[in-house]
């Protein structure tokens, strides 16, 4: 079943505390995020290729009422006392939601390319990109690509701290390419110059970069009545 809304994430960390966010992010965050009903999955990916912030966490949900519920607003406005001691050594964070307006192709990789491309006219329609998914993973055969989505920007939920964001105001599209391996992202990422190319109005900014997965927690392994104790046994 393909998500109905993706929260994307991304965000640097204080280098001298770089080891202690990973434990925290995999053992305690995202564990506490997923155990929202309605979150799917949280993926954090490290990247490889190309430039902006070294972490990209996405996180795979039902629907925007996730985002509203009491159970979300709660996590956010309440932090356990690593979360809290963690978001000053936050920088370079951005927070933003798309509704997934297409997927073509089947599970994930173990790489992504990621594309956020704003458009100032001439929007894709719906059904425009759903077809220029389809063109991606055909095109990207021999990139390995598996799996394309595509996602139209919105707005849901409470946030803890501020965006900084280098985007221009305009249609926010972003688009996520499966591929087997990081060897592959080059390829990938000459599969979707190839496509945008053909489109007939060009974005008038883009963002890229190339990930490496490296952990992912699904909603069935943490499902609970309450939410999740604090983990202040592994915080240093």
């Amino acid at each position: 079943m393909s998500s109905s809304i993706v929260l994307a994430l991304w965000n640097d960390i204080e280098p001298s505390r770089s080891a202690e966010y990973e434990r925290w992010h995999t053992l305690e965050h995202v564990p506490e995020r997923v155990w929202v009903p309605g979150f799917r999955s949280g993926s954090r990916y490290l990247r490889t290729h190309g430039p902006g912030a070294r972490y990209f966490t996405l996180y795979e949900i039902d629907s925007a009422d996730a985002l509203a519920s009491a159970s979300y607003d709660d996590l956010v406005r309440n932090p356990t006392p690593w979360s809290a001691s963690m978001r000053p050594s936050f920088s370079n964070f951005l927070r933003r939601i798309y509704t997934i307006a297409a997927v073509h192709g089947r599970g994930r990789g173990a790489a992504l390319l990621v594309v956020r491309a704003v458009w100032g006219a001439g929007v894709p329609a719906a059904q425009a990109l759903d077809a220029f998914a389809a063109a991606l993973l055909r095109g990207g055969s021999s990139a390995c690509v598996m799996r394309v989505e595509v996602g139209v920007a919105t707005a849901a939920g409470p946030q803890a701290m501020a965006n900084v964001d280098d985007a221009p105001q305009g249609a926010d599209r972003l688009f996520m390419l499966h591929t087997s391996g990081t060897a592959q992202l080059n390829d990938v990422s000459a599969a979707f110059a190839r496509a945008v190319a053909t489109l007939p109005e060009q974005p008038v900014w883009m963002f890229e970069a190339g990930y490496q997965l490296a952990s992912r927690v699904e909603h069935a392994e943490v499902a609970a009545p309450d939410r999740p104790a604090p983990r202040q046994d592994l915080m240093p």
